[in-house]
């Protein structure tokens, strides 16, 4: 799956088969909307009959269930299950908005922990799940059965998408964008802009800092709690990470690779990449045409360079 600005291109090179004991989430209805609160206001006690999703969307929120009290944010997502009683309170300073699904489950894949385990609350899920739920949403309003029948295939497999993020939250050292302290952010988001810019451009200890409105001792001691690394070197490690997507994605000459990615002297760019990925970049192109995993990266997923669009 290739996405470029305004489309996806999907390119298949076989079909695809499910295994025989790969079982699918099946539902027998689905239905939701979307509903907002003045501040202070609560709903009663009650007992839920079905499983419901709900996902915050603006004030902080008071769920009691079973015994149990949480705190949910915004952006935070609850999963809950048939038989809950459960009390909400919501936010007392400001209005309190949030979406919600409907839905009876018949039977959950293979491998999937039984419903008795799955997290109540979920604080801070991925983000892409809000654009999952509205999606999702927009297409329950648009079936005016569906809340007395069965959806199609492609929006069962969507929810089971949805309760699969929630359910096996991603595993490793990871590092989420919002468990990086801030002045971190504020030296990666300068790194960013000058890879963006002009890759080769000045940029050194004493700048990050000031950016990060930090000490440089401050700084790298953060930088090596958060990412493994210090500054100047997750810098180095940034573009490398744009260079392994260029040599996978482009018929530029390693030397221009290089300069593209801030490396002035392509023989020092490859002694890096080499010694970062445990082969050469002329190497790493070949293996990758020939359809072989290109070597794992150093750095978390979401601090490519070019994330934002």
């Amino acid at each position: 799956v290739e996405c470029y600005k305004g489309g996806v291109v999907i390119m298949m090179t076989a079909p695809m088969s499910l295994s025989p004991d790969h079982e699918i989430l099946c539902i027998d209805y689905l239905h939701g909307g979307c509903v907002q609160y003045r501040p202070g206001e609560s709903l009663a006690l009650r007992t839920l009959n079905d499983y419901e999703l709900v996902l915050i969307i603006e004030g902080n929120v008071r769920y009691e269930v079973d015994g149990q009290t949480f705190n949910v944010p915004p952006g935070g997502a609850i999963l809950a299950r048939p038989g809950f009683e459960e009390h909400y309170e919501w936010d007392r300073d400001r209005m309190t908005r949030h979406a919600y699904l409907h839905f009876q489950l018949s039977s959950i894949p293979a491998g999937w922990p039984d419903p008795e385990q799955w997290p109540i609350v979920t604080g801070h899920p991925p983000a892409v799940l809000a654009s999952m739920f509205r999606y999702l949403l927009e297409r329950t309003s648009s079936h005016s059965e569906w809340p007395a029948s069965a959806p199609g295939t492609d929006t069962t497999r969507f929810l089971e998408c949805i309760l699969h993020t929630l359910i096996n939250p991603s595993q490793g050292n990871i590092q989420s964008q919002t468990s990086i302290p801030q002045p971190v952010n504020h030296a990666l988001n300068l790194m960013r802009e000058i890879l963006e810019a002009s890759p080769v451009g000045e940029l050194n200890l004493m700048i990050l800092a000031n950016r990060a409105a930090v000490t440089q001792k401050h700084l790298c001691r953060l930088f090596q709690q958060s990412l493994g690394h210090a500054p100047m070197k997750t810098f180095r490690l940034l573009k490398l990470q744009l260079a392994m997507a260029l040599i996978a994605r482009s018929n530029l000459a390693i030397s221009e690779i290089a300069y593209r990615c801030g490396f002035e002297n392509p023989f020092y760019f490859s002694r890096c990449f080499s010694q970062t990925y445990g082969a050469s970049p002329t190497k790493v192109r070949m293996a990758l045409r020939k359809g072989e995993p290109p070597p794992p990266n150093p750095l978390p997923p979401e601090l490519m360079p070019r994330l934002y669009w």
